[in-house]
């Protein structure tokens, strides 16, 4: 009768400085990918004349974006993908999703006036208050009727604000609506500077956008 070998059990254990730098990478890799990194370096010296520019963002009411959205309260801290923003006119229709935090995949669609939220599984919900059906189901305040404004660099209209503009005469921030709005990494779609980041804080609130690719009608 054959008797099978038993195996040996391997008991192996990396070096404690190697796993330290494994965790280490992993870590640094984590954080130069968060939204919420905070640099915003920029070389660019051009100057630009900001009521040219200004005309220019309120003739374009046909426009999409891709990118990610970050949002950091007391309670919580989420990230979702930007899958597809459409605005026409004064009509939105957003693409969210995320594998974190429960969020999934989520629509947005409506205007100024009126909001219908899907989400993954669920009945969909419509207010004729778009920024209050926000925060009681999502969890977290989100002026979208400002936002679509604020996301092109622009104060929304009827509302008293604050700008201040950087070096190269476009927005650095605006204070609206008890917002306050920061503006960095602008690019150029069509000879029109467009924001790459915008910050968004209210008391405890903080929002970043993070616009991959910006894409004019």
């Amino acid at each position: 009768m054959i008797r099978a070998t038993p195996r040996p059990t391997l008991n192996y254990k990396l070096p404690r400085i190697v796993l330290c730098t494994i965790v280490f990478y992993t870590l640094s890799l984590l954080s130069g990918c968060s939204i919420f990194d905070s640099r915003d370096e920029s070389t660019n010296t051009t100057q630009y004349n900001w009521e040219q520019a200004r005309l220019k963002l309120q003739k374009q009411t046909h426009w999409s974006l891709i990118g990610k959205i970050g949002v950091r309260t007391p309670e919580d801290s989420l990230t979702a993908a930007i899958n597809q923003w459409v605005q026409s006119e004064d009509s939105f229709e957003i693409d969210l999703s995320s594998t974190f935090f429960g969020l999934g995949a989520s629509k947005l669609k409506g205007n100024s006036q009126f909001l219908t939220l899907m989400e993954a599984g669920e009945e969909p919900v419509s207010s004729n208050q778009p920024n209050t059906l926000i925060e009681a189901t999502l969890g977290f305040p989100l002026p979208l009727t400002q936002l679509t404004y604020w996301i092109k660099g622009l104060p929304s209209p009827n509302h008293t604000f604050q700008i201040e503009f950087n070096q190269q005469g476009l927005p650095a921030s605006i204070k609206q609506n008890h917002w306050q709005l920061y503006f960095s990494k602008y690019h150029f779609e069509q000879g029109i500077p467009l924001p790459g980041k915008i910050k968004l804080e209210r008391k405890d609130t903080r929002i970043i956008l993070a616009i991959k690719k910006w894409t004019l009608n």
